[in-house]
């Protein structure tokens, strides 16, 4: 469940209006002006530095390293020339509000799998820029113009914890939109409450981040809401009672959907099959799981997988041919 009540992290000045969820996707959060650790490669940028290698053009490089100097006239003039090339790239645009954002700047961050969902972490950015790009253009909050950090966690609980252990010492820092992924969210978050750090998730629907206390926010329905329509559909629509289940049991929103799902499909006379079918287990036989949920009486197969390994899921609608309905989480 969304927590709406408003709460003034310690030592941090923050107007009520930045509280405000910015295009679905909420944008709050930022690191320092420059990277605060390594990993194998850098993971934080305001426009000093490269994350996304995908179609770069000379002139978002010639920006990256104009901006790195403090030229930040040549980088805006090279930001806007790259976006002529390629209009939907977010983190040029990111990078050219952040050019033109000056010091006297809100500073905030989002952080996104870019080194393990790219699809992902860009259309999350493409939100967040949309948003920034907006607000910037009007004036700013309060005459500040938002300057955004891009975070790249690659939807790993390790590296998750490691950024919010640096930022809620920062007081520049005024909130954290992100993570993308439960496990990475989960690992994250009580870190960010016991800093009394703001985190807003756009994407993470696992039950329980929403226990953590009131500095932790998200976006999403709750699973039951989401489980009670899809189940309603299951028996009244497509008319399939008897549902086989395929999770992945590594990822916390899987099992918290898949619970959720469960208890509404019953409570409207629908019945789960009895199968064996874990997306995440060692040598997983999509074939044998979609023979086993037949064999086994079932007219409908639930398929959820986590957010980086759609892979194995894809394999099991395949492996299906049509032969049984196909339902899913939105993760799919």
């Amino acid at each position: 469940m969304i927590q709406t009540e408003q709460v003034k992290p310690k030592n941090r000045r923050i107007p009520p209006i930045f509280y405000i969820a910015l295009g679905g996707l909420c944008l709050l959060l930022i690191p320092r002006f420059v990277t605060i650790f390594k990993t194998e490669s850098q993971i934080m940028s305001i426009g000093n530095r490269l994350l996304i290698q995908e179609k770069v053009t000379s002139d978002k490089q010639k920006g990256i390293e104009a901006f790195a100097k403090g030229d930040y006239q040549q980088a805006i003039a090279s930001f806007k020339n790259s976006l002529i090339k390629q209009p939907n790239d977010p983190e040029t645009l990111i990078y050219l509000n952040n050019a033109q954002a000056g010091n006297n700047s809100l500073k905030i961050a989002a952080i996104v799998p870019i080194g393990s969902n790219l699809n992902v972490a860009q259309e999350i950015l493409r939100g967040v820029a949309t948003a920034q790009d907006e607000i910037n253009k009007k004036g700013g909050i309060n005459g500040q113009k938002l300057q955004v950090a891009i975070v790249n966690d690659r939807n790993d609980p390790e590296i998750a914890q490691k950024v919010a252990s640096e930022l809620v010492k920062d007081p520049q820092v005024l909130g954290v939109v992100g993570h993308n992924s439960s496990n990475a969210s989960l690992a994250a978050a009580p870190i960010y409450q016991q800093g009394g750090l703001v985190m807003i998730s756009p994407t993470s629907f696992a039950n329980n981040l929403s226990g953590f206390g009131n500095y932790i926010f998200r976006t999403v329905p709750t699973n039951k809401v989401m489980a009670e329509a899809l189940a309603d559909y299951m028996v009244k629509t497509a008319r399939k009672t008897k549902i086989a289940f395929c999770h992945d049991s590594q990822a916390p929103d899987n099992v918290s959907f898949k619970d959720e799902l469960l208890a509404a499909l019953v409570s409207k006379g629908g019945q789960l099959v009895p199968t064996v079918c874990d997306l995440s287990a060692p040598n997983f036989n999509p074939t044998a799981a979609v023979n086993q949920a037949i064999s086994s009486g079932a007219d409908g197969l639930f398929i959820s997988n986590y957010i980086d390994r759609p892979e194995t899921a894809i394999d099991v609608a395949r492996a299906n041919q049509g032969r049984l309905a196909l339902f899913s989480s939105p993760t799919m």
